[in-house]
């Protein structure tokens, strides 16, 4: 067998994290000495590991981050290979990028995370012509002038203008795809990257336990867009995991009620489950049982649309509630509504929403008054 090209290693910094690093062994060359020296190449990853992970939370995080390092590290060990006994493609320089961008969001499994690449690709074919390849693409003024595009020019359908974070959103997912592509040995050094703009944080918007009951208490003939809203007030779940939730999912014993489902599966069979007990309360908006394999929410969409989002802010209002709520605020509400009346801690909260890493929970937690804050925080 013969031994790895490319190995990975741990560099602890002064931080705290540890940076992981792509070493890779050339061969050798004499210098003009005629010593005789190692020939290394070294890439550091744009991820960090915690270190010493205790928690399961950061214990899977690291797990996962040193999985996908193994997988960035035998590309490139493959791609040095191919050079070595001239297997690369000479022609992969000149393919359309538009071609390999198409093929990429067709690998992706997710409807969600596919549709915003396609959305990305409806930007960038409005900006370079269709037929650009690799070589013509992968220069750092290219990627300038796209990201020019879309702060300045890139519309939404409203017509209004992106806001920054949809901008740099867009543009991070080229620069994944132009990523992956210098992998597969596309192009050799990715020039197509630039300094992004600084986001603004958006406002964390909730209902409290008051407006809640409003709303509960506030009348709408889409009674499938009301259950639903409320139902993720109090477990948390977005649309489209409603939208996909089956009887057969909901269980039901010893005076406890909970869902239990799988969110997606692996490519080597393994399963990613997600199951939370909720209130007994939820139940109301669940309506009558039926067969395991039927949809709870049958007629909700899987994606919230404008003419949704409307309707949705006409209830809102008619509750005297003059909030900008959209249905992934109902994630929001749940998180808040146990920190400020049931006080659950930090790692609890993080299990609640199903979070992976725990610092996606910790922002809720400034939305409180300090003294709260340092109580649950510790």
């Amino acid at each position: 067998m013969r031994a790895r090209k490319v190995k990975i290693r741990e560099v602890e910094n002064k931080n705290g994290t540890i940076s992981i690093v792509l070493d890779c062994h050339m061969g050798y060359y004499v210098d003009v000495d005629g010593k005789k020296k190692q020939n290394r190449k070294r890439r550091f990853l744009d991820f960090k590991l915690i270190k010493d992970a205790k928690t399961p939370i950061d214990k899977h995080y690291n797990k996962d981050c040193l999985a996908k390092a193994r997988l960035i590290a035998n590309k490139w060990e493959n791609s040095i290979i191919s050079e070595e006994y001239n297997l690369e493609d000479t022609e992969k320089t000149t393919s359309l990028v538009y071609a390999y961008i198409i093929k990429e969001t067709d690998r992706i499994k997710d409807k969600g995370t596919r549709q915003a690449y396609k959305t990305m690709t409806s930007h960038f074919l409005k900006h370079f012509p269709k037929a650009i390849t690799f070589k013509q693409i992968n220069r750092r003024q290219q990627a300038k002038a796209f990201y020019d595009y879309l702060t300045e020019e890139a519309l939404k359908k409203n017509g209004d203008n992106l806001s920054i974070k949809s901008a740099n959103k867009y543009f991070k997912r080229l620069r994944l795809i132009m990523k992956e592509a210098k992998l597969e040995g596309y192009i050799e050094d990715l020039r197509f990257d630039l300094k992004l703009l600084p986001e603004k944080k958006p406002d964390v918007v909730y209902l409290t336990l008051e407006e809640f009951k409003k709303l509960e208490n506030t009348e709408e003939s889409n009674t499938t867009m009301k259950n639903a809203f409320l139902f993720a007030c109090l477990t948390a779940l977005r649309i489209g995991d409603l939208h996909s939730l089956t009887w057969g999912e909901i269980k039901e014993e010893n005076g406890k009620i909970w869902y239990d489902r799988i969110m997606d599966k692996k490519p080597n069979g393994k399963e990613r489950r997600i199951s939370n007990n909720f209130e007994l309360y939820a139940k109301k908006y669940l309506g009558e049982r039926q067969g395991d394999s039927d949809k709870v929410f049958p007629a909700l969409p899987e994606d919230a649309s404008s003419k949704f989002n409307e309707r949705m802010h006409r209830w809102i209002l008619r509750a005297g509630i003059h909030k900008k709520i959209t249905f992934h605020c109902a994630k929001h509400s749940f998180a808040m509504y146990h920190i400020i009346h049931k006080q659950v801690g930090v790692f609890q909260l993080a299990r609640l929403l199903n979070h992976t890493d725990i610092r996606s929970s910790m922002h809720y937690y400034d939305l409180c008054s300090p003294e709260l804050k340092e109580k649950l925080m510790v």
